[in-house]
């Protein structure tokens, strides 16, 4: 989910169980993976659901769903934009973005003997390009599940004593591989394309990677700054 801390999850068997932890907690999107089927749609609270209890089995996936990771490539994406894109323009783009060079190594988070940077980001008129580093420091591979990608907006500080309410907008990203893999003992790089969105110089734009089969969970802030001032491709 989107914003985790939201909502409390259980899971047993084939039956998912979710929980607002708050009252009228904001909207957020929902990934669900069962085997090599996916499945995204939008969690949204009431107070007097019209069923308690809702039952999937025997549901049919949209066509063009199954069989592609949460951060797969454009086509069939279930994470990817509904409006219609030039995906080769766009898959053209985010090579060219790896053939770049590395410029943002300070932008970086460290954990698990895994370090998460950020290379490049680049801007053109629908998206943000990204390419993104993973140092595996480990000898386990690190396989890339789900990217997760969040617009952040007043996280800093607080007003007259009072924390201040976080704005947080997912972002559903296009473009990039599924499941990327980063061997242990190796160095990787990732490329997504997430819809352009121009952020205060307070927010900064969130990236949670999550691995399959694992709990090494990496998330780098990259401040909007960057991405407002970054060169266009």
């Amino acid at each position: 989910m989107g914003m985790a801390n939201n909502y409390q999850v259980k899971i047993e068997a084939n039956a998912v169980f979710v929980r607002a932890r708050k009252k009228n907690p904001a909207p957020t999107p929902i990934l669900i993976r069962h085997g090599s089927n996916y499945w995204m749609g939008r969690l949204v609270y009431s107070a007097n659901p019209v069923l308690k209890l809702y039952d999937f089995k025997g549901a049919t996936l949209a066509s063009g769903t199954t069989g592609q990771g949460a951060s797969g490539s454009l086509t069939g994406n279930p994470l990817a934009l509904s409006a219609p894109i030039r995906r080769e323009e766009v898959e053209r783009k985010l090579s060219r973005l790896g053939q770049e060079k590395e410029e943002h190594r300070a932008v970086a988070v460290v954990g698990n003997g895994l370090v998460l940077s950020l290379a490049n980001v680049r801007n053109d008129k629908k998206f943000t390009y990204l390419r993104l580093k993973v140092i595996n420091r480990t000898n386990i591979d690190y396989l890339v599940d789900i990217t997760d990608f969040q617009l952040v907006e007043n996280a800093k500080g607080k007003f007259l004593g009072k924390k201040k309410n976080q704005a947080r907008r997912p972002l559903a990203p296009a473009g990039g591989e599924a499941n990327q893999n980063i061997e242990g003992r190796s160095t990787g790089y990732l490329t997504y394309a997430i819809p352009l969105y121009a952020a205060t110089n307070d927010g900064y734009l969130e990236v949670t990677l999550r691995e399959l089969h694992g709990a090494r969970v990496l998330v780098l802030p990259i401040p909007s700054r960057l991405i407002n001032r970054a060169k266009t491709i």
